[in-house]
């Protein structure tokens, strides 16, 4: 076999073990939490040699980071604004901050790995927890940027306002998953999170008029 045939053959294969490897931290975030990512977990659930997760990564903090950039894995800006910059800018600065605490519900919803890694942060912090919090910080950073090029002012009240329900969606996201029974409300009900942004966008209309 020639030289030309046998480069797409192993580009196929790099490709194949990034994936396997991207896969495997996957699974074990969402079976396991962060506390559960160790080389030689991620390795033995990939089915492949513990030299790759460093020829391909530069190690663990390296795949996590590639798992958290790829798409999805991480609410974007896009998707707390509406997928449609140029309508949110025109909406006013209570309607703003309502869709975005609506999608951050919706968004943290659609992730139960997300869910996993929100409660490890509290509870058994580590140097992988670590990296997730860091990308938190960066959509929080991002979506200020957004909110200010749209011309919102970012007021001490809409600070405060976007700590209250950011802390409460986690809350809120975490305990569907580990106690869904929760203030009267089956947390696996549809109709109980209809009612949570229901109060979420009475109380940010009556905070912020």
């Amino acid at each position: 076999m020639t030289d030309t045939e046998q480069r797409p053959r192993r580009a196929y294969n790099r490709e194949a073990t990034q994936k396997s490897l991207l896969d495997a931290c996957e699974n074990l975030l969402l079976r396991d939490g962060p506390e559960g990512i160790r080389v030689n977990r991620v390795v033995a659930e990939a089915g492949v040699g513990k030299d790759l997760i460093y020829r391909y990564f530069g190690g663990l903090p390296g795949l996590i980071k590639a798992w958290l950039a790829q798409d999805d894995n991480w609410p974007s800006i896009n998707e707390l604004t509406g997928e449609d910059q140029a309508a949110f800018e025109q909406l006013g600065m209570t309607e703003q901050i309502q869709t975005v605490c609506r999608n951050y519900v919706r968004a943290l919803r659609d992730r139960p790995v997300i869910m996993r890694i929100l409660a490890s942060e509290i509870m058994q912090p580590t140097e992988i927890t670590a990296i997730f919090e860091e990308a938190g910080d960066r959509i929080g950073r991002e979506l200020y940027k957004s909110l200010q090029l749209s011309g919102t002012d970012i007021s001490d009240d809409v600070v405060d306002v976007s700590l209250v329900f950011t802390t409460m969606t986690n809350y809120l996201c975490m305990r569907a998953i580990t106690s869904p029974k929760a203030f009267g409300m089956d947390l696996n009900d549809e109709a109980s999170w209809a009612r949570i942004e229901n109060i979420m966008d009475t109380l940010i209309e009556r905070y912020l008029k």
